[in-house]
């Protein structure tokens, strides 16, 4: 008896149209001209979710949208994606590297694990390069999310400068949804 209710819960699971195949869904590099470069620090093991083309508000199911990584397993240099991006002192050599669609503002969002998130917002300028990291503010609390703008400096050395969050909130349909990201 048992087993069956066990199958029949599974079962209705399911059906239920409980779906997370949008939420897995991978970021993929865009080919278009209007795009921007972002660079993910790899040694994070919280997920990092992008959404590019963001608007007045956050489109939790727009297609463009993606991780960065899988957060499952062991994080080594093997993982990295490298496209050849501009380096700045605090890069790590574990990294995820993409091209992504600059039209709209772009929203990152890191999940911990403990399932609260923080999302960064801004408007990307075309051509130019990002570096998105976790800062680790306390052992005691998830990292804190971080998204610069690399520039080279006058002496033609690259460095960074935080961007401009543009505190964009997710889209009203999307207020009864039980995961928010």
């Amino acid at each position: 008896m048992l087993i069956r209710l066990m199958w029949i819960g599974m079962f209705c699971g399911v059906l239920s149209g409980c779906s997370v195949a949008t939420y897995r869904h991978k970021l993929e590099d865009y080919q278009g001209s209007d795009r921007v470069g972002m660079t993910f620090d790899n040694r994070n093991l919280d997920y990092i979710r992008v959404y590019p083309n963001t608007n007045e508000c956050i489109n939790l199911d727009a297609p463009d949208n993606g991780y960065t990584n899988n957060a499952i397993g062991f994080q080594t240099k093997l993982n990295n994606k490298e496209l050849g991006f501009p380096e700045i002192p605090e890069s790590s050599p574990m990294k995820h590297e993409f091209w992504v669609s600059a039209k709209g503002n772009i929203a990152v969002r890191m999940i911990a694990a403990n399932g609260s998130a923080h999302t960064i917002t801004f408007k990307p300028v075309i051509g130019n390069y990002y570096y998105v990291t976790g800062v680790l503010v306390s052992p005691y609390s998830p990292r804190h999310l971080a998204v610069y703008e690399i520039f080279k400096t006058d002496k033609g050395f690259y460095d960074r400068r935080p961007v401009t969050d543009l505190a964009i909130k997710n889209c009203k349909a999307f207020d009864s949804r039980f995961q928010q990201f």
